[in-house]
């Protein structure tokens, strides 16, 4: 008997989640009924997260982490192995997650706007907004993208984007969160000159929302935040946030865009 689709919080090797006891899952090939299972996870060091011990029971859903607290950019990798009806043990292919920025303070960027007097009655083109930076020419170990708007978002690294989501962070309750969302970069940037862009259009935030498409539902002022850090293989890490120093245009090639009106 051998687990299979393990998956962490319902995501299968996801990055950037927030939980820092997630519940694990996983469902299995071969034989009659899993007698027992043993949970083993590893830092990306190698050091020991958590090892269950063998544990006699056929639960193979939700099963909540009791191992050592995790902390923000943590990296797990964990394996499964599972025991039949007759004993036989079998081990199941590592799969891995990534804890996001679980601490406010984990956060260092600004959010910023655009640079104009926000008047409710008018309707606003795409912001873009634009940084270069520059990337030591150095072996990089990891780079993650951690990003998130009041409105909705796109960002790019050299005019490739960041992520394959669309409509970026998504519908939420602004009055209560704001979703964020982590994005592997590693092969993404480059040493030397980087280009950093953002285009922040209305969303649900300040567009049309509901039937009666009420405007400036949640807020007048759209705004992102966006937090870039690279690490290199000796273990320095920079980090590129968004600021005041970041170039911003409203006359860009997006001149409307609204969930409703098109």
């Amino acid at each position: 008997m051998k687990a299979l689709n393990l998956k962490v919080e319902y995501l299968t090797n996801p990055i950037g989640i927030d939980i820092a006891r997630p519940r694990l899952s996983w469902v299995c090939q071969g034989g009659k009924l899993q007698s027992a299972y043993q949970i083993v996870a590893k830092y990306s060091n190698g050091d020991l997260a958590w090892d269950s011990g063998k544990v006699e029971s056929s639960k193979m859903h939700l099963v909540s982490w009791e191992g050592s607290t995790l902390k923000s950019r943590d990296i797990i990798a964990w394996q499964v192995a599972l025991w039949d009806e007759a004993g036989i043990c079998e081990t199941s292919e590592e799969a891995c997650f990534e804890l996001g920025l679980i601490n406010s303070g984990d956060w260092v960027a600004d959010w910023i706007a655009g640079n104009y007097d926000v008047d409710k009655k008018k309707r606003y083109p795409v912001d873009c907004f634009k940084k270069t930076v520059a990337v030591k020419d150095k072996p990089v170990k990891k780079a993650r993208a951690y990003m998130s708007a009041c409105g909705i978002y796109e960002g790019y690294i050299n005019n490739v984007k960041m992520g394959d989501f669309f409509m970026a962070p998504g519908i939420t309750d602004y009055r209560k969160r704001v979703q964020y969302q982590t994005v592997d970069i590693t092969d993404m940037v480059r040493p030397g000159e980087n280009e950093i862009s953002f285009m922040l259009a209305d969303g649900w935030y300040r567009g049309s929302v509901g039937a009666w498409a009420m405007k400036n539902y949640y807020g007048s002022e759209t705004k992102l935040i966006g937090q870039i850090e690279i690490t290199y293989e000796d273990d320095t890490c920079d980090v590129i946030c968004t600021d005041d120093s970041f170039m911003w245009t409203n006359d860009g090639p997006i001149r409307f865009a609204d969930n409703k009106d098109g």
